[in-house]
């Protein structure tokens, strides 16, 4: 029991509380009374932390990282999808002469630079990508954090620009979509 280590202490109180929930579900030899202590001090009680892990244990779902991996192959299938039906609804807009193509244009364009706040909003994005990683970015990482020795590593500064690009991209994608859908359904 580490309980007595200050230093130890303070890397558990600055994890996540499912992760401290998954150490003790996935770790039994591990130690449990140091992070149960933790979760102790943030409220919970010792029954709570027990029915919790017990249900975790019990839970057919899969487990987070599993999840937002899953999450972040659909993402780039969607975004694929939705890139291809943005660039010919756009291609069309552009080529067609609608009674409301100016202001469109003005709102693809208004749509092109609060896609970049949402993409800049996609690479600080921090959830549970791995066992023992928080990832930093989504879909695509730009860092990640270490859970067990707390460490944080980026990636080299050219996979970091392609990184937030890609998710950039991804954000305008995402902005763009409901104009273009809405110009395809008048048009």
């Amino acid at each position: 029991m580490n309980i007595s280590d200050p230093k130890y202490l303070e890397h558990l109180r600055d994890l996540p509380t499912g992760y401290l929930l998954d150490l003790m579900t996935d770790h039994e030899d591990g130690d449990n009374e140091s992070i149960a202590w933790v979760l102790r001090d943030r409220g919970m009680s010792q029954t709570e932390i027990e029915n919790r892990v017990n249900r975790r244990k019990n839970s057919n779902w899969p487990k987070p990282y599993i999840f937002w991996e899953a999450v972040r192959w659909l993402t780039f299938l969607n975004a694929i999808i939705v890139a291809y039906f943005n660039v010919t609804g756009l291609y069309r807009l552009l080529q067609g002469d609608h009674t409301f193509r100016g202001p469109l244009l003005f709102l693809a364009v208004g749509s092109v630079a609060f896609g970049f706040y949402v993409g800049f909003k996609l690479t600080t994005y921090v959830y549970m990508g791995e066992k023992t990683r928080l990832h930093c970015g989504f879909p695509l990482q730009v860092g990640f954090v270490d859970l067990q020795t707390g460490e944080e590593i980026t990636r080299g500064k050219a996979k970091m620009t392609i990184a937030m690009g890609v998710n950039a991209l991804i954000g305008i994608n995402l902005t763009l979509f409901p104009l273009v859908f809405i110009y395809v359904m008048m048009a």
